[in-house]
């Protein structure tokens, strides 16, 4: 397919300011259209509405996470050496071998285990809000939304405290478009840093086991069948990429909903039990994943009568998705009380849901109650159109989020 201007714009500082606006003129008037990615080159085909939305994100089969199961050889583009070690984990993978992944990570990565997780993470929400309470001020980003998921994740998988930084530099590689020769050079570094790194730890964990995830991961069996060493570096990196990415983001959108939505909050306040349901709210109001990694059409289909070929790029716009006033009513009022059955897409739909939304939901939920029990007064110390985004496409994300309150 021969490439077009871009319709819409979905990259620059001004869509951000402004994306749900922009979402619901794409649903209204090309709810499955096709246009240039980043690289202003390569066609992609972006689904706006929640029920054409849900079919793809259910419709594993036609379309796919694997480009090998779509993409002739020779369209494919060359990729580092390393690039498996990061790859290779069940988001990327589809049929049985996603099952396979899946159920072998399982294994290691319960319900269960999450939700023993709470006192730990009430004591981390507990000790960053005892460093900055008496100060009356903070960045709620970097001092509190960061370290607390990065420190849960990092717990877990049993990395030692002084490599935590190293992982915030390699995530950041991980989600941040390189397109430059100069930006994809850095990112190979940091990659191939990042892998070096894992291998060591995996073979330090079998010679001496602990109780963490990576032990678990190493160890895991189902039937004679392990994680290879490929597997298990993408497995770690997944984790680490979905186990504080998202939930930074979370945690600052949700915050910034409540704090310019007085009313909102202060039905938290007064009903800390609404908490729950109100994470579900903010992630559909304002969610940290916009819009799904690429899929690719395995077979020619047809959506709203568009025919997306074999082969074709195809992403799903989660947040435009998420405000569909076919599927909510008056879906850009965010409502914690009304008892809305939100069913949002936020963490996908189908076989490739987000295994870690147990832990996304528990961190949420207490590190917006911590926020809002221990800080009396809290309030933006900027004003709201002063607050700029990332330039990540995948997430939606605050660069900072300075707030003030009661000392």
């Amino acid at each position: 397919m021969a490439s077009v201007a871009r319709k819409y714009d979905l990259y620059s500082d001004a869509f951000r300011a402004d994306t749900y606006a922009t979402f619901a003129r794409m649903r209204e008037h090309d709810p499955v259209i096709c246009q240039p990615g980043m690289d202003g080159e390569t066609p992609i085909w972006w689904v706006t509405r929640y029920d054409d939305a849900e079919a793809v994100l259910l419709d594993d089969e036609r379309f796919v996470r694997d480009p090998r199961l779509a993409v002739p050889p020779e369209q494919r583009p060359e990729l580092p050496e390393f690039f498996s070690f990061i790859d290779s984990n069940m988001l990327n993978r589809d049929g049985d071998d996603h099952r396979r992944l899946r159920r072998l990570v399982s294994k290691a990565f319960t319900p269960r285990m999450i939700e023993q997780l709470r006192p730990r993470i009430q004591e981390i929400a507990d000790e960053l809000i005892d460093r900055v309470s008496a100060d009356g001020e903070m960045e709620l980003v970097s001092d509190f939304a960061f370290p607390l998921p990065i420190t849960v994740i990092a717990e877990l998988l049993g990395v030692p405290a002084a490599d935590r930084e190293s992982f915030r530099e390699w995530s950041g590689a991980m989600v941040s478009p390189a397109l430059a020769a100069a930006e994809m050079e850095r990112a190979d570094a940091l990659l191939g840093a990042f892998v070096n790194y894992l291998l060591a730890l995996f073979a330090e964990r079998r010679n001496e086991p602990g109780e963490d995830l990576v032990s678990a991961l190493v160890a895991v069996e189902d039937g004679g069948d392990t994680l290879s060493e490929e597997e298990l570096c993408s497995m770690v990196a997944l984790l680490i990429v979905a186990g504080h990415e998202t939930t930074v983001s979370l945690i600052g959108n949700a915050m910034r909903a409540l704090l310019t939505h007085p009313e909102q909050r202060a039905a938290i306040e007064r009903d800390p039990s609404l908490l729950p349901a109100a994470v579900e709210e903010l992630i559909r109001y304002d969610g940290p994943v916009e819009r799904t990694l690429n899929r690719w059409a395995a077979v020619d289909v047809e959506i709203r009568g568009q025919k997306i070929r074999r082969g074709e790029t195809v992403i799903v716009v989660l947040g435009a998705a998420d405000h569909d006033p076919e599927r909510f009513d008056e879906p850009d009022t965010l409502d914690l009380a009304a008892g809305r059955k939100t069913r949002h897409l936020g963490f996908g739909r189908g076989r490739h849901f987000c295994l870690g939304a147990p832990l996304a939901r528990l961190e949420a939920e207490i590190a917006l109650g911590t926020l809002l029990r221990r800080l009396p007064g809290l309030r933006l110390a900027v004003p709201p159109e002063e607050l700029r985004w990332r330039p990540v496409p995948l997430f939606r994300s605050l660069v900072a989020l300075p707030v003030a309150w009661d000392a």
